[in-house]
């Protein structure tokens, strides 16, 4: 079909935004309306105009918050730590798993 470049959902919404490479991309998944609908039972509409300058808007505001949100800066010898226990955790972890072999 069309390549995406971006998926904007998140979960338990029954709402979301998929963003295509191009515009004819978005088009053919428009032109695919009635499959999608019979199939998934997706409701697909292409963004123009108002709504589209909205969806911008919510892009640029969802990239403000994440670039301003505080996050927590590891350095030194609790940063190896950190990542010390995340090795043991995953080896772990896979250490746990049962392989089962039909016969």
């Amino acid at each position: 079909m069309s390549a995406v470049a971006y998926v904007d959902i998140l979960d338990g919404d029954k709402e979301g935004y998929i963003r295509f490479k191009s515009p004819e991309g978005a088009q053919t998944v428009i032109t695919a309306r009635s499959e999608l609908q019979k199939k998934y039972n997706w409701n697909v509409e292409l963004l123009s105009g108002d709504h589209e300058q909205r969806y911008w808007q919510k892009i640029l505001v969802d990239r403000q918050a994440k670039l301003n949100s505080p996050r927590e800066k590891k350095r030194g010898t609790e940063k190896l730590i950190s990542k010390a226990e995340k090795i043991i955790i995953a080896r772990a972890t896979e250490a746990s798993k049962h392989i089962r072999f039909d016969d």
